[in-house]
């Protein structure tokens, strides 16, 4: 009897699972609609948590090398000071790079556009000598001239219609994107105050997460979850720090290369291929792309020159500093990077070329581990 109660409990738990399965997939538009609402109002905390966790590696670094004198018997009622100090110096650094990279980029970016400005008269000139030129060759009658102007003047009237048209339509657009910046502020400011307060009490919070994991979960899925959480903060610190420390190694290389080939705009094409090599491998190749067009502008062999020379970067960055500094801090080689990045980037975008390494390498070393265990326990040794 006590069998037959057993079975039935588990048919029924299985019958309820598959219809609310049927049940979720027949109505998923109206589930996927609930889920973005729900993303929408938790996107402050979620965001509060991602600068958190990447602010807590400065603030770490803060606590243990320059406030750590608090902890001593000399200072030991200063103690609680500690904390929102390293706070406080960790925001002020991140305000002050961002301020120093504007104060350097800025007036550099807008040289930059200046010159584009300027030099557009004179493509436009050139563009008219070469139609006329081509006009006189080919020795287009004066008629056809005056229907092509005539019918360029009759398309103006449209076009002025067309405008106004553009015009009434976008007052409602300006509205909305106002609003939405208006809103997306509000919520990043909502997301940078939740991180202090998560900074400030993440003792607290991983305490209460480990009780809640361990009140609903048994103890051995719990011990799991508690593991992997474990590895993953570690792997995903280490690759910020490695991502960051290669970035400003590749800009600074950049910048270096730039002044001795003599080349315009060295400090801020360096500062835009550093912020673009966060990107995992191909980020400097992203940022290439504008930075050959800036050089362009100024003289067209010096842009062939810089291509040859961010080349001849890039292989060094990826056969030496990328491996030495990224690679090996997350365990991971060059073809599991590489394979993570794509995986990633094909169903996340940028984001997930960002995130794609350190979850892979999560993922990595669990199935090493479970790998390892497995032979062990059939006494297979692999060379």
């Amino acid at each position: 009897m006590k069998e037959i109660d057993e079975k039935f409990k588990k048919n029924l738990l299985l019958g309820t699972l598959l219809i609310s399965i049927y049940f979720i997939f027949s109505n998923l538009g109206y589930f996927l609609k609930g889920f973005n609402v729900f993303i929408q109002i938790i996107n402050p905390f979620l965001v509060g948590f991602a600068i958190a966790f990447v602010l807590n590696i400065p603030m770490n670094f803060f606590e243990l090398n320059v406030f750590s004198f608090l902890d001593t018997k000399k200072y030991i009622k200063y103690r609680n000071f500690k904390r929102p100090l390293s706070i406080l110096a960790t925001f002020l650094t991140v305000i002050g790079l961002i301020t120093a990279l504007a104060l350097f980029v800025i007036p550099q970016l807008t040289s930059s556009v200046s010159t584009l400005l300027k030099t557009i008269p004179g493509h436009m000139s050139s563009f008219e000598r070469l139609i006329s030129q081509y006009i006189n060759d080919t020795e287009i009658s004066k008629e056809v001239l005056q229907k092509v102007s005539s019918t360029i003047m009759a398309a103006w009237k449209d076009l002025f219609t067309v405008g106004g048209e553009i015009i009434s339509n976008s007052l409602s657009s300006i509205l909305n994107t106002t609003m939405n910046i208006t809103s997306g502020l509000i919520n990043f400011i909502l997301s940078v105050i939740l991180s202090i307060y998560m900074l400030s009490s993440k003792e607290t919070l991983i305490h209460q997460l480990r009780k809640i994991i361990y009140a609903f979960l048994p103890k051995k899925a719990a011990d799991k979850l508690i593991y992997i959480g474990n590895l993953s903060n570690i792997t995903f610190s280490k690759f910020i720090s490695g991502q960051c420390v290669e970035a400003v190694i590749l800009g600074t290389l950049c910048f270096i290369g730039m002044l001795i080939l003599r080349m315009p705009y060295a400090l801020l094409i360096s500062v835009l291929i550093a912020v673009t090599a966060l990107i995992p491998v191909f980020g400097a190749f992203i940022g290439t792309i504008p930075a050959v067009f800036l050089i362009l502008l100024i003289s067209p062999i010096k842009a062939l020159w810089f291509i040859i020379f961010i080349l001849f970067l890039q292989q060094f960055e990826g056969n030496i500093i990328y491996p030495k500094v990224v690679g090996n801090s997350v365990g991971l080689s060059a073809l599991w990077v590489m394979m993570a990045m794509l995986v990633g980037g094909s169903t996340l975008g940028i984001l997930g070329m960002l995130i794609g390494i350190p979850i892979f390498s999560v993922l990595y070393q669990l199935l090493k581990e479970k790998t390892n265990k497995k032979l062990k326990m059939k006494e297979i040794e692999i060379e």
